[in-house]
């Protein structure tokens, strides 16, 4: 290294929570910097760093730059592990000023660059950031219209959590006021997802519909629900003798789009989130674009773009939020085993995310392979009420449904599961039985 350190690069030996302060500072800056790690400060020489140092400091700033600033600086810091140096780039903020989260908004946690220092800054000066600086128009943000909110989901998601439910910590007040963060996180929240199920591939006929209200994290606990419910399982047998099962679609990959949709909906547009599922299937859309001017290749390269930042600040402490900026490679990852690939709209106004029915090619050719079965009447009724349960249901549940005797129940069950129409779950006193 030739260069000296000044206001745009920085020089570290290795790791330390005081680096916190460097990167503030260059957020708060006006054109960003440059973090080396593993160098000498003084010689400017390159130390030996080891894979897993580089790993360990990687997952450290990548907690930091969700938990550790606010406001929260999305896409405004890469890490750069496999650089010849450990590289940290820092963007310069917009929303300044930029502050250490756990000394809370005030000038302890606010640092600025002077010359080749991170230092901290006056009163004063963060009046002046403020007053340059200001934040424009998150919707999470403004002053709600509803003051008069409720938080008993929030609070039995803390419980679960054994954390304390902190208004103030969880930013969901500005001078006394609730924001709209606090709207969505309440039970007064007056948005809502609007869930449908169609036969065949097409909007002709419905088989479904629902509409989910409430706290937003309680949208997203019921609209994942309703979706585990109706993504059907596909059992195969192999030559071996081993049993294959494989659901319809990837339970990580429908998570990942039905929170990101509530998250990153743009709450100005009059819409609402829409889950809609057909044969071959399922589409998950969001009202708004893509924001921050950022570019679907970008968003798949790991680059986030927030629309309501307090908003993901909460849901994060809730747990709502894992491996931010992860997304959709997790919801390809979770297509690895398929031919079939998910597929991204993006529009001025909307999201879409269309993920294909792994199973769906299965179903078709069971369909034109198979064995006209020839069932009598008990095991017609026994097929039918699993079928419209759609669900597991054990033996004495199936009798109830059915009105027939045990002895029927019993033998219609065995025949079903012969002829591949009924699939066994569970052992024992848990065994229970679901239509294929």
């Amino acid at each position: 290294m030739l260069e000296n350190e000044d206001e745009n690069i920085e020089y570290k030996v290795t790791l330390t929570k005081h680096l916190k302060r460097e990167i503030v500072s260059f957020l708060n800056s006006r054109r960003g910097g440059t973090i080396y790690i593993g160098v000498d400060d003084k010689t400017h020489e390159s130390q030996h760093v080891s894979d897993q140092e580089r790993k360990t400091w990687e997952e450290t700033i990548t907690n930091w730059a969700i938990s550790a600033f606010y406001p929260v600086p999305y896409s405004l810091i890469q890490v750069f592990p496999n650089a010849t140096v450990f590289t940290v780039k820092v963007r310069a903020g917009r929303n300044k000023p930029y502050a250490l989260a756990s000394n809370g908004f005030d000038a302890s946690g606010v640092y600025v660059r002077q010359g080749s220092s991170a230092v901290k800054a006056s009163n004063e000066m963060v009046r002046r950031m403020q007053q340059r600086y200001q934040v424009s128009g998150e919707f999470d943000s403004e002053i709600s219209n509803e003051q008069s909110l409720t938080f008993k989901v929030a609070h039995y998601v803390f419980e679960d959590l054994n954390l304390n439910f902190n208004k103030n910590a969880l930013k969901l007040i500005n001078d006394n006021h609730y924001n709209n963060a606090a709207l969505l996180v309440s039970d007064q929240n007056p948005f809502s997802v609007k869930a449908a199920s169609y036969e065949g591939t097409d909007v002709m006929s419905f088989k479904d519909k629902r509409e989910f209200s409430g706290a937003i994290t309680k949208q997203i606990d019921d609209v994942l629900n309703y979706l585990d419910l109706a993504n059907r399982r596909q059992v195969m047998i192999t030559g071996k003798g081993q049993r294959s099962e494989r659901r319809d679609y990837p339970t990580v990959a429908i998570r990942e789009a039905v929170v990101n949709a509530l998250v990153h909906r743009d709450y100005l547009l009059h819409s609402s989130v829409k889950v809609e599922m057909f044969d071959d299937r399922l589409e998950v859309v969001s009202p708004g674009g893509i924001p921050d001017g950022l570019t679907l290749d970008e968003i798949k390269d790991g680059l986030t773009a927030a629309r309501n930042p307090r908003l993901i600040h909460i849901l994060d402490k809730m747990q709502y939020i894992e491996n931010y900026g992860t997304g959709i490679r997790r919801i390809y990852k979770a297509y690895d085993d398929s031919d079939a690939k998910p597929v991204f709209e993006v529009r001025e106004n909307s999201f879409k995310v269309i993920f294909p029915n792994r199973n769906y090619v299965l179903d078709i050719k069971k369909k034109n392979n198979a064995v006209t079965l020839d069932l009598n009447d008990g095991e017609k009724l026994i097929l039918k009420v699993l079928q419209s349960e759609n669900r597991a249901m054990k033996r004495k549940e199936i009798e109830k449904a059915s009105g027939l005797s045990r002895s029927k129940v019993f033998s219609g069950l065995k025949s079903l599961i012969a002829a591949g129409e009924v699939e066994v779950l569970g052992a024992s006193v848990s065994t229970a039985y679901r239509a294929v």
